[in-house]
C-alpha cells in the first residue's frame, strides 16, 4: 500500500533540511503535539547521511481499530522512527524513511524529497510503501494503517507551519 502527498513550506530547502536535521526541531514539535514519551537514538552526520532516529512510547486507542485487527495491536506501542538524509550540496535532498512500530507486523519505508522553490519556499514529497506480514488480512491491515498514515503527516504538517510561523 502506498501514501503519496507533497506540502510546501516558507522556507528555503536548506534551512528546512537544516531544521529536519536538528534534534531542537523535533522536540519542540513534540512538544506542540503534546508529545512527552519519546528519546533519540541519534541525531548525528554518518557516512550514510544525517540520521534523525527517535523512538516513542504512544497509548493506542484500541476503540479505533476494527476487530480484526485488534489482535495484532496492543494498548501502547514503541513507535521508531528513522530519516536518513543525504545533506550533501544544493536541492534536491534525499531522505530515507523507515518507521517499525515493536510487535506489529507492519512497517512503513519510504522516502521524502526537498526540492527548492526560489529562495523562500520548498517543496517536500514524501512516497511511503506499507508492508505488512500477516496472511490473508495483510491487505486490509495496511489499507488501515495508510488512512492513520495520511492523518498523522496532515497533523505532522500542521505542526511544521505553526512551529515555522513561531520560529521563522
Amino acid at each position: 500500500m502506498r501514501v503519496e502527498q507533497t506540502r510546501q513550506y516558507p522556507l528555503c530547502a536548506q534551512a528546512f533540511l537544516n531544521r529536519l536535521t536538528s534534534q531542537a526541531f523535533y522536540e519542540e514539535r513534540f512538544r506542540l503535539l503534546g508529545v512527552e514519551d519519546y528519546r533519540f537514538q541519534r541525531c548525528e552526520q554518518t557516512p550514510e547521511g544525517f540520521v534523525v532516529h527517535i523512538v516513542r512510547r504512544m497509548e493506542v486507542d484500541l476503540s479505533r481499530i476494527p476487530a480484526f485487527a485488534r489482535g495484532f495491536i496492543g494498548s501502547t506501542a514503541e513507535l521508531s522512527t528513522e530519516f536518513v538524509w543525504q545533506n550533501e550540496g544544493e536541492a534536491p535532498y534525499l531522505g530515507r524513511y523507515y518507521v517499525s512500530m515493536a510487535g506489529a507486523p507492519a512497517k512503513i519505508e519510504g522516502q521524502v524529497v526537498l526540492n527548492a522553490l526560489g529562495d523562500s519556499a520548498c517543496e517536500q514529497e514524501v512516497a511511503l510503501t506499507i508492508h505488512c506480514s500477516v496472511p490473508l488480512v495483510g491487505k486490509k491491515l495496511a489499507a488501515l494503517l495508510a488512512k492513520r498514515v495520511e492523518v498523522v503527516l496532515e497533523e505532522d504538517y500542521q505542526a511544521t507551519l505553526r512551529l515555522l510561523k513561531a520560529h521563522p
